[in-house]
């Protein structure tokens, strides 16, 4: 079974990588919005507002375990690559805000609800920018 297992995930990587990144995105959502939650629910703050603390506190919870985890690459800058992954994820987080005001203000959908939508059509736009942007493979000239 392990054998299959490993032959699958090598046969089909990318696939995998994607599956893993969403692994990581489903505790990255968990991360998110539960201080979305602390920050709209209890200390009253404006969705907007609340959307970005949650996405700071997620965003380098993500980073450590995609670097480590989802893309495995160890090798070169993690500032740079931070930088990087900070840079994806608030170009993903303007979709994002752009989807949750669409959702909550045209459409009246209830803000936890638009944020699970928003986040599903945003991750993959996320893995791609992440996957080939800052995790990306420079293949060595030999």
């Amino acid at each position: 079974m392990i054998k299959l297992f490993n032959y699958l995930t090598d046969k089909f990587s990318l696939a995998w990588q994607f599956v893993k990144f969403c692994m990581v995105g489903l505790t990255n959502l968990a991360v998110y919005l539960a201080v979305y939650w602390i920050l709209t629910r209890l200390v009253h703050l404006h969705y907007i507002i609340a959307s970005i603390g949650g996405f700071g506190v997620a965003v380098t919870w993500s980073f450590f375990i995609n670097r480590k985890w989802t893309f495995k690459h160890e090798i070169g800058n993690s500032k740079k690559q931070y930088v990087t992954f900070f840079t994806a994820n608030v170009i993903s987080m303007c979709v994002n805000l752009v989807l949750l005001t669409f959702f909550i203000e045209i459409l009246h959908i209830y803000d936890l609800y638009a944020q699970l939508i928003g986040s599903v059509i945003v991750a993959f736009f996320n893995f791609g920018l992440n996957r080939f942007w800052t995790f990306r493979r420079i293949k060595e000239v030999v």
